[in-house]
């Protein structure tokens, strides 16, 4: 046979074994398509939901999950941790495993939870590191943190509250102030800071020699913002909470605010107006004071002013948002507490209690944030 015969007949054997390979991988690909394929679902079961009045319902319900699920995994990655680790820079899961991992098992676990965090927009994965995306990257922010308490507590509090409340009422039960985290609703209420500092420029004189007595001062951050203003102006803070009074005092040392800024830790209608002050706060809280004793609680601070002084106080009132409509539950859930006033009534108050010269300021427009300035009258 010649050269190029036996060439022929080796080619032919060859792309003849090529052909038989080909044709085996074809079938055993058509094989497995076969097996993992799906193929277009009938719509008979949506008609059947649609007829007995359930796919709206379920389509509803679906819509609900995923900002639920984005509200729990924001709070979760603060409380865990893993906020403030990663606002420091990306991380390995190798190097997660090792803070947050005892076995193999909890490292699937882990896993799963960043891979939940990637599916909900708030991590990225690349070249093996996981890293903050988005809202959660926003929040990680030292600027964000008022937002980012204002998230733990509705996770938290407002969860609880909302889940919980008649269960307890059926058991002739209310909640107290311990069931919420002082701290945290003390980083929560500076989400209010601009519109509270918008009242204070509005009602604070910028200089002169004067004495203010905040009460319920949380962090203390509103005491600071009034001092830092009016350099010739002293204060004290007086706050319920023993664990808030500490948190206020360490920041006031940290603000070296200390000569001219007090905290007290008690509770001011036990406190003697044995001492009297150009200016009394009362910020945000006047829904801890049961309706029927707010009067009478009102006057009592009036004792603490001047002659000429005057209080001042902010706080959200009846028909506001839905986070307003939750803060209004948690005040008339709460054993110590009360729903929040209507503008009208809380002005009413203030003009039984004894004050005068009451001027009312909406801090937000369209909604029911309210500062109410009140000068002193008869207190007797």
């Amino acid at each position: 046979m010649s050269i190029i015969g036996r060439c022929s007949i080796m080619a032919g054997s060859a792309y003849h074994g090529a052909a038989m390979v080909a044709r085996r991988r074809c079938a055993l690909a058509l094989f497995t398509c076969q097996r993992i394929r799906t193929s277009a679902m009938s719509i008979k079961p949506f008609l059947k939901l649609l007829k007995n009045d359930q796919l709206t319902a379920f389509t509803g319900v679906n819509i609900l999950f995923k900002p639920f699920y984005r509200l729990a995994y924001l709070s979760a990655a603060k409380q865990g941790g893993l906020l403030d680790l990663l606002s420091e820079g990306p991380a390995s899961l190798e190097r997660l495993a090792a803070l947050y991992c005892q076995d193999a098992k909890a490292r699937e676990a882990l896993e799963a939870w960043l891979q939940l965090g990637v599916r909900l927009g708030f991590l990225q994965l690349r070249d093996g590191e996981y890293g903050l995306k988005g809202l959660a990257r926003k929040l990680a922010l030292p600027q964000n943190d008022a937002p980012l308490a204002l998230l733990q507590e509705v996770a938290g509090l407002h969860h609880k509250l909302i889940l919980n409340t008649l269960e307890k009422l059926k058991k002739g039960e209310l909640w107290s102030l311990a069931d919420q985290d002082g701290e945290l609703i003390a980083r929560s209420s500076r989400a209010l800071e601009v519109f509270l500092t918008e009242a204070i420029d509005l009602s604070f004189p910028v200089s002169g020699a004067g004495r203010l007595l905040e009460i319920g001062c949380g962090s203390g951050y509103y005491i600071k913002y009034a001092v830092t203003r009016n350099a010739s102006l002293s204060a004290i803070g007086l706050e319920l909470q023993p664990d808030v009074a500490e948190v206020a005092r360490r920041n006031i040392q940290e603000w070296g605010l200390e000569d001219r800024v007090e905290i007290e830790n008690g509770d001011i209608q036990a406190k003697i107006p044995d001492e009297h002050f150009d200016i009394v706060t009362l910020y945000n809280n006047i829904y801890y004071f049961p309706v029927e004793e707010r009067v009478a609680v009102l006057r009592h601070i009036g004792k603490f002013l001047k002659p000429g002084g005057f209080l001042l106080l902010t706080t959200c009132c009846q028909g506001g948002n839905l986070g307003i409509e939750v803060l209004n539950l948690w005040g008339a859930a709460t054993a110590s507490g009360g729903r929040l006033p209507s503008a009208d009534e809380m002005v009413d108050q203030l003009q039984e209690a004894g004050y005068r010269d009451i001027v009312t300021t909406s801090l937000i427009p369209g909604d029911r944030f309210y500062a109410f300035k009140a000068y002193r009258g008869d207190f007797s």
